[in-house]
């Protein structure tokens, strides 16, 4: 195996791992169950800082094994149950009991949530204050780049976390320097064997779709209705809208199950590994084929939000994991190079401008519209309806496409996410 197979493995394995609820919220846990493990005597507080993109994403988002919602919530549940070593799964382990004591410390008003409005990217920090000591931790980049942990007296400061010093995760950007033509490769040659831990994917999230399933007025099961009505047809589009949007609301609604998640997001992970799974389960395509197809989309998803970054305004479950899927979809129906790139044009030029207005229930039905759209530009591409590849924001070129696509991000919407969280905001939030 040569050093390019080899990387872009490790990737694959790095960035497609189980996790536990929202991403946003369980990092606020995961850096507050990092903080207490370094940290002795009695609590006093714990103030939590975090970026507009984190503020907005964990607002609204139910905490998975309770009815909470929140950061604060999670920064709660990471002190009471938290277990760093778990990762993306920090607080699958909520009992009952925990509950009541993390509630318990918030109406104490022994957590604290403030906005870092100057820091740009994700960016967390925890400080943890007890009778004896205080700690703090800070994450950068991604949800589990812990780039600094320091502890002192309680009459100390905290030394300012200067730029130079912040050991920023650079696996997100190595990618950049591979082409279409090098994932196909290595979607085409890598040996089974090596791939086949895709399959936990498809599993672990059809698990948590099931789930969704049985949510009564949730839109995977309103869409089965619509299905055995007549009103709308049983194909590979309408599968793909039921799995994703059902596996989503599970989660979003505080399902205790995994979901697979991939470059850092589960929304992204049921996007790609479902959108592709009910294809092949409607045309009865080999398992083989399948992983291969997922091995393309998560490698495509990953390149793309290298450009896009972890958050932004954008919807990344829709635009970044959605293309991926997309691309997968028209490699699994036998798609060529120009068929796969196709539908990647269609699918920049058309659901780019879906916003993320946070994480919450309602994300389903983004995963809806786009895991349906996603396998509707396979086709159409299949059939030699593909956009324009000058429109736009398009370009011909695989990586010129989402630089273009990144620039949109960052620094085109940045106001765009500023007045999302101000609307957001003015409606009172969940600790007003």
């Amino acid at each position: 195996m040569g050093e390019n197979q080899k990387e872009l493995l490790e990737l694959l394995k790095e960035r497609i791992v189980p996790a536990t609820g929202c991403t946003e919220p369980i990092a606020v846990a995961y850096a507050v169950a990092t903080a207490k493990e370094q940290i002795k005597g009695n609590l006093e507080s714990i103030h939590v800082q975090v970026d507009s993109n984190i503020y907005k994403n964990g607002l609204r988002v139910t905490i998975p094994g309770t009815t909470e919602k929140g950061l604060m919530a999670a920064a709660a549940f990471g002190f009471i149950a938290g277990d760093a070593k778990r990762r993306l799964r920090v607080i699958e382990s909520i009992t009952d009991e925990d509950i009541t004591e993390a509630k318990r410390l918030i109406k104490q008003k022994k957590v604290e949530l403030s906005l870092k409005k100057d820091s740009t990217g994700l960016d967390i920090e925890v400080t943890l204050l007890t009778d004896r000591e205080k700690v703090k931790v800070n994450i950068l980049d991604n949800h589990l780049n812990i780039v600094n942990i320091e502890k002192t007296d309680l009459n100390s400061q905290f030394k300012p976390l200067k730029r130079k010093e912040q050991k920023i995760n650079s696996s997100n950007h190595q990618i950049q320097k591979y082409t279409l033509e090098d994932f196909l490769q290595f979607s085409n040659e890598t040996p089974l064997p090596e791939l086949i831990f895709l399959e936990d994917g498809i599993k672990m999230n059809m698990k948590i779709a099931r789930k969704g399933l049985t949510i009564k007025s949730g839109v995977g099961t309103k869409l089965t209705e619509m299905i055995h009505e007549g009103i709308i047809s049983d194909n590979i589009v309408t599968r793909a809208q039921v799995l994703c949007a059902a596996a989503s609301e599970a989660r979003m609604s505080g399902s205790r199950l995994p979901v697979m998640s991939t470059a850092g997001s589960g929304n992204h992970g049921i996007m790609v590994f479902l959108a592709s799974f009910a294809v092949a389960e409607k045309r009865n395509l080999s398992k083989e084929k399948l992983i291969r197809s997922l091995t393309l989309s998560n490698l495509i998803t990953f390149f793309i939000k290298s450009y896009t970054g972890v958050l932004s305004a954008m919807c990344g479950c829709g635009v970044a994991a959605g293309i991926g899927a997309s691309a997968g979809i028209a490699y699994l129906l036998g798609g060529n190079k120009k068929q796969i790139l196709g539908s990647l044009y269609n699918m920049v030029g058309s659901i780019s401008g879906m916003i993320c207005d946070g994480a919450k229930n309602g994300c389903a039905y983004k995963l809806a519209l786009a895991s349906g759209w996603a396998v509707q530009s396979a086709l159409l591409a299949l059939k030699g309806a593909i956009i324009n590849n000058t429109d736009g924001i398009i370009d011909p070129d695989f990586k010129q496409l989402f630089k273009n696509l990144g620039y949109l991000c960052d620094p085109g919407i940045i106001a765009t996410d500023q007045a999302i969280l101000d609307v957001i905001l003015n409606k009172g939030g969940y600790y007003s």
